[in-house]
């Protein structure tokens, strides 16, 4: 029995690796945010109705394909359905000294609510990069909760989002398991690199009852190359 269930595991995953997709587009007008906005929707190919998922939020639309390819190439889970939202103005929506509350509001009481409505969600993620790595960070401080997951790949700029003061009221503010994994490449911006570092240390000497982090450095990336090590390395965290 011991041998028929490692067979039928490795089968399993096999059948996982070779998974398709397809892609559905999606205009939805947004009262929130006073605009149109294409939402690309990425679902596993064999998916039903009220099967339970996780749901995987990708900023940055424009990548959301590379990014999502990424994933189903590499890992051995049930893949997640990919929500790619396509910018409008990239820097209102994510810089902190901009308009994140509005871009955030939209994301919590308009596109969630339209596409995780046929579906048990299991887990929700947020996947970002850059300016968009940023923004999870704010939205971890900020909308504590929203999501299960934040994956920030070279966030920046974060500078006033390193107090380790924030990150004691954000596990106050928890009342479940939420996982926070930023990364960035050895030859990053040196921003990325040093306010990173910064964030590292300071919550190295933290101890956390709901909040769990990690921090990876992608030995020869640079900032334009290590989005896909970070999606990868932080859906399984």
């Amino acid at each position: 029995m011991k041998y028929l269930i490692t067979v039928w595991t490795l089968f399993y995953s096999i059948v996982l690796l070779a998974t398709d997709y397809h892609i559905d587009t999606v205009r939805m007008t947004s009262t929130v945010l006073n605009e149109t906005r294409i939402i690309l929707i990425f679902t596993p190919d064999g998916l039903q109705n009220n099967d339970s998922v996780s749901m995987l939020y990708l900023l940055d639309g424009e990548f959301a394909k590379t990014r999502y390819d990424a994933i189903m190439k590499e890992q051995s889970v049930i893949p997640p359905v990919g929500i790619g939202i396509i910018n409008v103005n990239r820097n209102r929506d994510m810089l902190p000294v901009k308009e994140p509350d509005k871009f955030l509001n939209f994301i919590e009481t308009e596109l969630i609510p339209k596409f995780e409505a046929n579906y048990q969600i299991t887990r929700r993620i947020l996947f970002v990069h850059s300016f968009a790595g940023g923004f999870a960070i704010y939205s971890l401080i900020n909308k504590p909760g929203l999501f299960d997951q934040y994956i920030a790949s070279s966030p920046t700029p974060i500078m006033e989002m390193t107090d380790s003061l924030q990150y004691r009221q954000l596990d106050n503010r928890l009342d479940k398991k939420t996982g926070f994994y930023f990364s960035y490449g050895s030859e990053d911006m040196k921003q990325v690199k040093k306010w990173g570092e910064v964030l590292y240390k300071n919550l190295a000497n933290m101890n956390f009852e709901y909040l769990r982090w990690k921090r990876d450095i992608f030995q020869g990336e640079n900032h334009n190359t290590s989005d896909r090590n970070a999606i990868i390395k932080g859906i399984i965290f």
